[in-house]
């Protein structure tokens, strides 16, 4: 039978969970393999998009020893510490685990049934997943998902799940205001202390996430006791010297947001930042295209457009691609009048 390489983790810093996630995607790993790491220190984990100085109050949250850190996949800040557990599947384009071939846009669909095997063996029996960025169990928000993906074709897979207290960072600590969907949220949180019967050890929850990726892709697990290759992701705060804000704009998870420069009317060193789940190499590239760009609707609409549909995108998140457009209008036509003024 073929195998799942599973590498354990307890205790494990949140900064290096994330260097190990960028390792992963960066370096690569001959076979699938599942990462299941219980974390050492209370941290903020932001999503891999997500500009810091919007989505949380950095200086609040150090003072109270939240170390803020980014994690691989895109998405919403998160609280975690001893009370949780982060999981990062790996699949290498030659193996997938999964037949027959699928698209990326579907990867979560087809991974997070090891995720909601794993739960409802410890106690989450309604453990579900309705098509957003979480699983529910008994209509309460018991993990959180993000997905990511490779040039080259390589699908990957993360989680973090509320083990012994939910994840949802204090509302004091957020900067973000309040969302006009109350939906945007998700449900309301639950841990797995509260469904289960049994106290949830790092150990027994480790087990059982295994032991529910293995029964969902017929794979036998093959531990991984020798390094994992390790890489910097982007810092949480980036040096925004020269841009422009476009203010946060409502999707249906959260925030979006832009930020350019602007010359002779094109904008000058766009970037896209928010709460939105799609490949770090496809932003990268949309925000290369975008470099230069004259700032009219449709010249960054069909930039957007290329981007958000070339081979291997996908984007969760939006309801529409409209919205990313008008956030990097609306910072391009900031940064274009501020110039004047000056």
């Amino acid at each position: 039978m073929a195998t799942l390489d599973v590498a354990r983790l307890p205790r494990c810093d949140p900064a290096r969970f994330g260097r190990l996630e960028a390792g992963l995607l960066a370096e690569g790993w001959p076979r699938p393999i599942l990462v299941l790491a219980s974390f050492a220190d209370p941290s903020l984990l932001l999503g891999r998009h997500q500009r810091a100085a919007s989505a949380v109050d950095l200086v609040a949250a150090r003072a109270r020893g939240l170390a803020p850190v980014r994690r691989a996949g895109g998405g919403r800040t998160l609280l975690v510490g001893q009370g949780a557990v982060g999981l990062f599947l790996y699949a290498p384009p030659e193996d997938r685990l999964a037949e027959p071939p699928f698209p990326p846009d579907r990867a979560m669909n087809r991974y997070v049934r090891g995720l909601l095997g794993g739960l409802r063996a410890l106690g989450a029996r309604g453990a579900a997943y309705f098509g957003r960025d979480f699983v529910s169990a008994e209509s309460r928000q018991l993990a959180t998902l993000s997905q990511e993906s490779t040039a080259a074709g390589a699908l990957a897979f993360e989680a973090i799940v509320a083990v012994g207290r939910p994840l949802p960072v204090p509302g004091d600590l957020s900067r973000y205001p309040v969302h006009g969907d109350p939906r945007a949220a998700g449900p309301a949180p639950v841990s797995l202390a509260e469904l289960a019967s049994v106290p949830p050890t790092f150990e027994r929850v480790a087990a059982a996430l295994e032991a529910g990726w293995c029964a969902a892709h017929g794979r036998d697990a093959a531990p991984v006791a020798g390094p994992l290759p390790e890489a910097a992701l982007p810092p949480v705060e980036e040096d925004e010297a020269g841009l422009a804000e476009s203010g946060r704009l409502e999707i249906p998870i959260g925030f979006i947001e832009a930020l350019a420069g602007a010359a002779a009317g094109r904008l000058v060193s766009p970037r896209l930042r928010g709460d939105f789940l799609a490949p770090a190499h496809l932003v990268a590239g949309l925000e290369r295209a975008l470099d230069g760009c004259p700032i009219d609707l449709a010249e960054v609409g069909a930039r957007v457009d290329a981007a958000f549909h070339g081979p291997g995108a996908f984007v969760h998140g939006l309801s529409e691609l409209r919205v990313v457009a008008d956030a990097v209008l609306a910072a391009g036509r900031a940064a274009a009048g501020a110039t004047a003024i000056a």
